[in-house]
Formats: structure tokens, C-alpha cells, sequence
């Protein structure tokens, strides 16, 4: 066992050490059983958990409605008008309309796991072609278990595994030079989740730093989903800025507003704990110094984070962390010791997820409407 978990044993025992087609294959096979063991506790008792965490509830209705949401909608219980539904971007309800024929709530969970396998084998590639760590596969395969949050996320309806793969996909069409094809994908980040548009800043700052004045026209395809998107917004709320309706107020003037307001309320534990996450993943954004393209990405991605006043910035913080706790920590990542902590890393892991998941979902009775929508 201590082989497998040493510095190349996953290359060197699960992969045959320089072949990346059976790295992709265990890499897929890896993604996929990750997810499943987040299910299995739940499939002999309470499976709706794992359908009506949130915020996977308003992708299916976003995905069975396509936007045209009466006033008195299924979840209109938490008291959401019909316009709040902007904040939930079209791509992945998009794709659960596509697997709808497997039922909306088995689609969601299948469009998850699907964008999680090809986030992996992305990652798995950028690493490869970029030369970022010493063992890809290996760090690819940490990436599905660290941070914990993530772990969460790719496993339930969320948005986090089609963003990350878009993002992987930009940066890899950067690196081979495929400009056009980078900023489009980038693009479709942003109508994954709106900090996609930060792709945009991060080639922005990268052509500059290259003096590929040339290109700089091209940005214009990042910003081009979203403004279509808003365009629809416009005809279907009778507001542009739709999105922004409901999120106005989650920007601050201070950095770390979130850590001073917490201390404000005395709250010791609470601050500890956003002290260690500002200072991990700060201190991991500055160990891609080295390497330009993630260096830009993770700070551009980092600043942002630390004006954002959210009480779940753990969760706002995955986009950055296969770079900032994956890649910068590369050295600590491949020694044995790591290797052996893994187990402990996953089990941990596995138990924060299956404690959280039955306790932020939508209700019963809300969730039964729901799925009475055709």
C-alpha cells in the first residue's frame, strides 16, 4: 500500500508510469467512484438528499422551465420571484435537459458526475502539457478529493465541475497557442458561472505581459455568452442586469470584510478558520510565481474572493484550489508522507460530506411540486 501512495506509485503501479492513456482511464474510473461513494450511504434510505441539496433544486427548475418561471413556481415557498432564477446561469441546466430522458433528478446527479470525469481528464492534460508538477496522474487524483467542499460539489447539482472544466479547457487551448478557441471557451465558462468573465482580466494580463497586441481583439469573445445571455434576460425579466439583482450587495470595499466582521462577533473558531483559509491559499496562489498563466489566474481569482462578503467562501475559493492547493504544493503533494496521509485526507473527507448533505436541502413538499412540473 505504502508504494501505491509514495511519490510515483500511482503513475508507476495503477498507470504503467509513461502510459497517459491508462492514466485517463483510471483517472475516469477514479472521478466516477468518487462520486458513487458519496452516494452510497444514501441509496438504502434517504436518496432524495443527494437530488434536493442545494442548489440543485433551482437547476432542475431553471432546466424544466427554461427560464419561463410563473410567479407562484414550485420553490416559491423561500420567497424567490421568478427574476432571482437570472442568478442560476443556463449552461449546466442546459446539459440536465439534455440527460432529461433518465428523469430530471437521475439527470442532474449523471450531468455532474460526467462534468467531474471530463474536469479530471482536463486537469490530467494541463498538467501533463504545462509541466506544472512532477506527476500528473497522482495530482489529479488528489484533485478529486481535496478540498473537501469540492468533493461535495462534484458529486451534487452544482456548477462548480462544468466551470472547472471549462477553465481547463481555456487554458489548455492558451497554451497551444489557440487563442480564439481559449477565450470562447472561457465564454462559456462565464454563463457557467459569472467569474468565468475574470478569464477575460487573466488573458488580459497575459497578452499584455507577451506583447501579443494581435490578439487583444479576440477578448471580446469571453464577454460574448454572457452578453447574449443578458440580451435573453432582457426579454424574459424586462431586465438586463437580471443577474445582479440578487447579488448586489456581496461585494465590500475592505479586504477580508467577511474575517473582520467575524471577529467582530467574537466568534474565535469561526475566524481561525477563515484566517487559515485566506493564508492557504494565499500563500499557494504566490507558489505559482513560476508558472505565469496559473499565477494570473489564481491571483485575479484570489483578490476577487477577498472583497467578497459571503459567509461560504470555502465554496467560492474551489476555482482557484486545483492550482493554489494542488499545484503550489506540489513538493508536499509527491513525498510519501502525503501519500500515506491520503487515507486519512479521504476518510476525513468522505465523513464532512455525509454529515453536510442531509441538512441544507429543499423541503418535502417543495420538492414534490417540483417534480409535478412536466
Amino acid at each position: 500500500m505504502t508504494s501505491v501512495l509514495s511519490t510515483a506509485g500511482w503513475d508507476r503501479l495503477l498507470a504503467r508510469r509513461n502510459d497517459p492513456a491508462s492514466c485517463r482511464l483510471l483517472l475516469v474510473l477514479a472521478a466516477v467512484a468518487s462520486c458513487l461513494a458519496v452516494y452510497l450511504p444514501f441509496l438504502g434510505g434517504d436518496a432524495g438528499v443527494l437530488v434536493r441539496y442545494w442548489d440543485g433544486p433551482n437547476y432542475i427548475l431553471v432546466a424544466k422551465t427554461l427560464y419561463d418561471i410563473p410567479a407562484d413556481h414550485a420553490l416559491a415557498v423561500y420567497g424567490n420571484p421568478p427574476a432571482y432564477f437570472a442568478c442560476h446561469l443556463p449552461l449546466y441546466p442546459a446539459a440536465i435537459r439534455l440527460l432529461s430522458f433518465l428523469g430530471y433528478p437521475a439527470a442532474m446527479l449523471a450531468a455532474t458526475v460526467l462534468f467531474t470525469v471530463l474536469a479530471t481528464l482536463a486537469f490530467y492534460q494541463l498538467l501533463l502539457e504545462s509541466k506544472a508538477v512532477t506527476h500528473p496522474a497522482w495530482s489529479a487524483l488528489v484533485s478529486l478529493f481535496l478540498p473537501a467542499r469540492w468533493l461535495l460539489y462534484h458529486s451534487v447539482g452544482a456548477t462548480e465541475a462544468p466551470f472547472l472544466l471549462f477553465v481547463f479547457l481555456s487554458m489548455l487551448a492558451y497554451l497551444r497557442g489557440h487563442y480564439a478557441a481559449a477565450f470562447l471557451l472561457a465564454g462559456f465558462s462565464g454563463i457557467t458561472r459569472i467569474t468565468g468573465l475574470f478569464l477575460g482580466l487573466v488573458y488580459l494580463i497575459l497578452l499584455l505581459r507577451e506583447k501579443k497586441w494581435a490578439k487583444l481583439p479576440l477578448l471580446a469573445l469571453v464577454a460574448m455568452p454572457l452578453l447574449l445571455l443578458f440580451a435573453f434576460y432582457q426579454q424574459q425579466f424586462g431586465d438586463f442586469f437580471a443577474y445582479f439583482s440578487e447579488n448586489s450587495r456581496l461585494l465590500r470595499w475592505r479586504p477580508a470584510d467577511l474575517y473582520f466582521a467575524i471577529l467582530g462577533m467574537g466568534d474565535a473558531q469561526n475566524a481561525e478558520f477563515h484566517f487559515v483559509l485566506y493564508a492557504v491559499y494565499g500563500i499557494g496562489v504566490l507558489l505559482l510565481w513560476r508558472i505565469p498563466l496559473f499565477f494570473v489566474y489564481g491571483a485575479v481569482f484570489y483578490v476577487f474572493n477577498l472583497f467578497l462578503f459571503h459567509e461560504d467562501v470555502s465554496r467560492m475559493m474551489i476555482p482557484i484550489a486545483p492550482f493554489a492547493l494542488i499545484v503550489a504544493y506540489d513538493s508536499i503533494i509527491r513525498t510519501r508522507a502525503f501519500g500515506l496521509a491520503m487515507i486519512g485526507i479521504v476518510a476525513l473527507s468522505y465523513i464532512y460530506v455525509w454529515g453536510i448533505l442531509p441538512h441544507n436541502t429543499a423541503t418535502e413538499e417543495s420538492w414534490q411540486k417540483l417534480l409535478e412540473i412536466p
